[in-house]
């Protein structure tokens, strides 16, 4: 296991501004087993401690991956639980030290939720992956300073201290941008690796800037009294969220449950957006600290921090997986030498089972 897997749910924990909210797009980005080497597991276990080795889940059902701890970000999928919309087809979530993909690998999981971006890269180190659909339509990734920095725009990040976890993951993708768009380079800032401390090292003056989440680090400072102002990474951020992944062993085997599948998340995600009280009150069920009214409070911030990813327009195709952002996404990984020696393409990388209208 990685070391900054091991770490990274202590630290995650200990750091954020409101209890009991750790959220999918901080997990997310702690992947280094897949982004650095070949993970290919035999076998996992599972919360329960039991394995799974084929393709399907018990009784022929499929499961779903949700990274770590229950949620209010997972609610799209509660949602479509409690609604009946996933059939005999499961949710399951990671332990706290599993791999982000290391479940679909062994078979205990025949899907995840998971960074496209990140996936790309697991598959560039010849893992058995490939995005079926989509759920964030809009990165969450975003610069974040302190209003008292003066730093308004992304040029003026010359000069000054950038706190993230880690080179790799998301938050590394988005820097990589954000020094691009800018027209610097690494030697022009100072880059410290913090873990996943990035909120307390923000607030207490660590570091001038963030490399965060619009729906986790920017809405949880707010809520702890920190004033702070988040620049986005880029007017076109060619790189995909979070998404619907599988492997190509069970797209061939199970193609249509797939498909309906990703058509019952997407009904999750829309029922979600259209009701964040309603996303609240599933999440209670999974998350028992949010029968506290404030952290019910705080959680529907999230949900609609969360909410604006999925359907940032009156227009989106919610759950759509458009197969040029994959391309997009390639490019950009491959000109950053982010990718592994595998070579990926968009036909390998990705199967819209759920297109845009």
């Amino acid at each position: 296991m990685n070391h900054r897997q091991l770490s990274r749910r202590s630290l995650l924990v200990a750091t954020l501004a409101v209890p009991g909210t750790a959220l999918l797009a901080s997990c997310a980005s702690g992947t280094g087993a897949q982004q650095t080497a070949t993970t290919k597991t035999a076998s996992a276990t599972s919360t329960d401690g039991s394995t799974a080795n084929d393709a399907t889940g018990t009784g022929g059902s499929l499961t779903i991956g949700l990274t770590y701890t229950p949620n209010i970000q997972f609610a799209p999928f509660y949602l479509a639980e409690d609604a009946g919309l996933l059939g005999t087809n499961t949710l399951r979530h990671h332990g706290a030290e599993e791999g982000l993909f290391d479940a679909l690998l062994s078979g205990t999981e025949q899907l995840v939720i998971a960074g496209g971006d990140e996936a790309i890269v697991a598959a560039s180190n010849a893992n058995d992956v490939v995005i079926i659909g989509g759920f964030y339509q809009q990165y969450p990734v975003s610069v974040i300073t302190r209003e008292d920095t003066g730093i308004t725009d992304l040029t003026s990040l010359k000069g000054h201290s950038i706190g993230l976890p880690g080179r790799y993951g998301e938050n590394w993708f988005a820097l990589q941008l954000a020094l691009q768009n800018a027209g610097l380079s690494e030697q022009d800032i100072t880059i410290q690796e913090i873990g996943y401390t990035q909120q307390l090292a923000l607030r207490t003056s660590k570091v001038d800037v963030i490399i965060g989440y619009s729906n986790n680090d920017a809405v949880q400072l707010r809520q702890a009294g920190t004033a702070v102002v988040e620049i986005p990474i880029g007017e076109q951020v060619p790189l995909l969220g979070a998404s619907i992944i599988t492997s190509r062993k069970v797209l061939n085997s199970h193609r249509e449950e797939l498909k309906s599948l990703v058509s019952a998340c997407a009904q999750g995600m829309t029922r979600f957006c259209d009701d964040v009280d309603a996303a609240v009150n599933a999440t209670k069920s999974r998350q028992p600290d949010l029968v506290d009214a404030t952290q019910a409070a705080a959680a529907k911030d999230v949900a609609v921090a969360t909410a604006k990813l999925i359907r940032p327009s009156s227009t989106t195709t919610v759950g759509a997986l458009v197969p040029e952002q994959v391309g997009e996404t390639i490019d950009f990984l491959s000109t950053h030498q982010l990718l592994g020696p595998t070579a990926v393409t968009t036909d390998a990388g990705c199967d819209a089972l759920l297109s845009v209208a």
